[in-house]
């Protein structure tokens, strides 16, 4: 029998028997872990015109050690030219900061609330995943874990793949996107097999 993961936001998750887990809310949109690794923009600069500001990575005022990394000292870390490395929950195992983590920028992944991750049998973080907006359905990762009280948000490469407005900044669509993913089974996309990560 389905069970209710959460509701936040006034928006239902469900779990059912054969192990999908899926809600329907809008979609906004997320540029962590766009560190240039692919050729893309940056998600944050210190000039703050990066694909997203500044204040959404919670810098300088906020938890942005929760988005970006730190550099050892208490500061985000960046590259001679002011770009700043943001991160994803999902890390790569032994690869350099550039590249360890989920590109928002070309691969298309779902970021989840932390709710959902705590209650679903199986592990989220790197499980295969199914976007809809309207007609078209795209595969995707789950990649990243949301505030507490968020939720239906996807990455840029997700949105542009949707036809959904995929700015950071602008874009995002309020209704009508579908998620659905499936815990413990490891998502692959462009041939690159996602490890299952527990918290």
């Amino acid at each position: 029998m389905p069970i209710e993961l959460a509701r936040i936001d006034g928006v239902h998750v469900v779990q059912d028997d054969d192990g999908r887990v899926h809600w329907e809310s809008g979609g906004a949109i997320d540029a962590d872990g766009a560190n240039g690794q692919n050729g893309a923009k940056f998600a944050y600069r210190r000039d703050d015109k990066g694909l997203d500001a500044l204040q959404n990575a919670g810098y300088p005022n906020g938890a942005w050690d929760n988005v970006l990394v730190d550099r050892g000292d208490g500061h985000p870390l960046s590259d001679a030219d002011g770009n700043i490395y943001s991160k994803t929950t999902y890390a790569w195992k032994g690869r350099p900061i550039p590249t360890r983590f989920v590109d928002a920028a070309t691969v298309p992944y779902v970021v989840v609330n932390p709710l959902v991750r705590r209650h679903a049998v199986g592990v989220v973080i790197g499980c295969r995943a199914l976007i809809t907006y309207k007609d078209k359905s795209i595969v995707a990762v789950v990649a990243d874990v949301s505030g507490a009280g968020r939720i239906g948000e996807l990455s840029i490469a997700a949105a542009k793949a949707l036809g959904i407005k995929s700015s950071p900044r602008t874009g995002g669509i309020g209704t009508g996107v579908r998620f659905e993913m499936w815990p413990g089974s490891a998502a692959i996309i462009a041939g690159e097999i996602y490890e299952l990560q527990r918290a």
